[in-house]
């Protein structure tokens, strides 16, 4: 009984650090509102943009996909993963597309007119 009772407390305290966790995520994140509310993460420093694009030094990124954390926050704001390529993914949200291509320090937001 008291087995039980500790894997109980155990999973109830796990699911309440992941539910504490979805919720204050927000925090590490901004929209950028000229492309349709796209979540940036906060550490992320812009280096270079045009009307299209935008391009961010961002230590996490990595050439091998999004970050988890960051992969949430695009899910919590709304954005559909559709297609990926390699380091290239596209999401989708209410008709509008962003492609995110990412390297190692290194990410690009580009506005895709599908």
């Amino acid at each position: 009984m008291k087995r039980l009772l500790s894997f109980i407390l155990v999973i109830v305290f796990i699911i309440g650090i992941g539910i504490y966790y979805f919720n204050n995520l927000n925090n590490n994140y901004h929209l950028v509102h000229e492309f349709y509310d796209f979540p940036i993460p906060n550490g992320a420093k812009l280096v270079s943009e045009t009307q299209k694009n935008k391009n961010y030094r961002w230590e996490p990124a990595k050439g091998t996909g999004v970050p988890l954390s960051y992969r949430l926050m695009i899910k919590k704001s709304g954005w559909e993963e559709v297609n990926t390529e390699g380091a290239n993914i596209v999401y989708e949200k209410n008709g509008k597309f962003i492609n995110i291509g990412l390297a190692t320090g290194y990410f690009e937001l580009l506005k895709d007119s599908k």
